[in-house]
C-alpha cells in the first residue's frame, strides 16, 4: 500500500530517438536535473539501434535508460543485425503496460527527435 502522506519523487520521461543527442537537448535534459525529480530515458527508433550496437555509448551516461520490449521483439524480427545480438544489460526493458504507466505518472514527457 502507498502512504499518501509521503510525496511521490517526481518524474521527467524523455523519448530518444536519435542517439547522440544533439547539443541543446542535452542542455535541456541538464536542466531538467534536480535532486528531487527522477529522469527516466526510453530509447526508440535510431537511439535504440545505435545503442544496442554501441552500448559502451552509455557507461558514462548518468541516467537509466528503458526500451519498450515490444519495439526489441520487433526489431529482432524486422532486422538480422539484432536476431543474434544480445541486449545490453543496462537498458532495462519496459513491457507496454508499464510503458504507458510510466508515460501517465510523469510530469514532463518531452520528445527529443
Amino acid at each position: 500500500m502507498i502512504d499518501a502522506s509521503v510525496p511521490m519523487q517526481e518524474q521527467s520521461v524523455f523519448y530518444v530517438r536519435q542517439w547522440p543527442l544533439a547539443e541543446h537537448d542535452r542542455a535541456l535534459l541538464q536542466q531538467s536535473c534536480t535532486d528531487d525529480r527522477q529522469i527516466l530515458l526510453i530509447v526508440t527508433e535510431q537511439a535504440l539501434e545505435t545503442l544496442w550496437q554501441n552500448p559502451e555509448e552509455l557507461l558514462d551516461f548518468p541516467h537509466t535508460c528503458y526500451a519498450v520490449h515490444t519495439e526489441i521483439e520487433l526489431l529482432r524480427a524486422d532486422n538480422s543485425t539484432f536476431a543474434d545480438l544480445p541486449f545490453p544489460a543496462f537498458i532495462m526493458q519496459l513491457n507496454d503496460a508499464s510503458w504507458v504507466e510510466l508515460t501517465l505518472q510523469s510530469q514532463l514527457v518531452t520528445y527529443f527527435a
